[in-house]
């Protein structure tokens, strides 16, 4: 029986210019990057909400003194309507 070399791009992925894609847990680092990156995203989702949910409660809770902050306020709100679209597009999520 003649042993053949099984080619590692067999998968369709290239490998590591560091050489750590190898053995048992060669692609572990690439589930770590994913893992990380989900917190990261999460978080952020996370600061959206938050930041919505302020400014909504402000504006529904705002006195005739404060109306003078409505130009910030839509300002605020029109950054963080940019930033949910950024982060739907991330995902290929539709808005």
């Amino acid at each position: 029986m003649s042993k053949e070399k099984k080619r590692n791009d067999s998968n369709g992925l290239g490998r590591c210019p560091a050489g750590t894609d190898v053995g048992l847990f060669g692609h572990a680092t690439d589930f770590v990057d994913s893992f990380v990156a989900g917190f990261i995203y999460a978080a952020a989702i996370e600061g959206l909400v938050e930041q919505t949910l302020e400014i909504n409660r402000m504006l529904e809770t705002m006195t005739e003194d404060e109306k003078e902050l409505l130009p910030t306020l839509n300002e605020d709100l029109a950054d963080i309507d940019a930033k949910w679209l950024l982060a739907t597009a991330m995902f290929s999520f539709d808005a």
